[in-house]
């Protein structure tokens, strides 16, 4: 079976999450290719893909413009084929922000008119040592709220691989 991953990334956590599920549908013995939806994408042949993994971070509480420009040029594509949709946030490592990440991708889905097989919250992670004072302040005050975390010098994944793993081996076998 041949499985198209596609994703958005802006920090690196959504690229590192499509990494390991590629690594996981190689496990399993399948073929992964895997395509940054920020690269042109016009000899990109969907159809000859068996299932079709999308996944893009949330920032400013929008998923990436890359991925709304690859669903929606795809869109009839990606509605014939078995897909999962992996949303990235911070606001899914908080049971308090599940519904908040849970209308991002209603919101994703509303804009494209995409109706994915299954659709997963995916916690994201914090890449202290690489931002600057405003982009922390924003971090800690706009998109932490009142959220506790364990403050650190560099990164902090809350992404749960082995969730992650299990939803992607389901979603793979079924």
């Amino acid at each position: 079976m041949r499985i198209l991953i596609a994703y958005a990334t802006s920090e690196g956590q959504t690229r590192k999450i499509a990494e390991t599920v590629a690594a996981k549908v190689q496990e399993l013995g399948h073929d992964a290719h895997l395509f940054d939806t920020a690269t042109t994408f016009m000899d990109l042949h969907i159809d000859s893909y068996d299932k079709i993994v999308v996944a893009s971070s949330v920032h400013q509480q929008r998923h990436q413009d890359s991925i709304e420009v690859f669903i929606t040029a795809r869109l009839a594509d990606l509605q014939r084929k078995p897909t999962l949709f992996l949303s990235v946030s911070l606001s899914a490592a908080f049971s308090e922000g599940l519904a908040e990440a849970q209308n991002y991708v209603r919101a994703l889905l509303a804009a494209t008119g995409w109706k994915p097989t299954k659709s997963l919250l995916v916690a994201g992670a914090l890449r202290y040592a690489e931002y600057d004072y405003f982009k922390e302040q924003i971090i800690q005050h706009i998109v932490l709220k009142d959220r506790k975390v364990e403050r650190s010098r560099g990164d902090h994944e809350f992404t749960d691989w082995a969730a992650l793993i299990a939803d992607v081996n389901e979603f793979i076998r079924s």
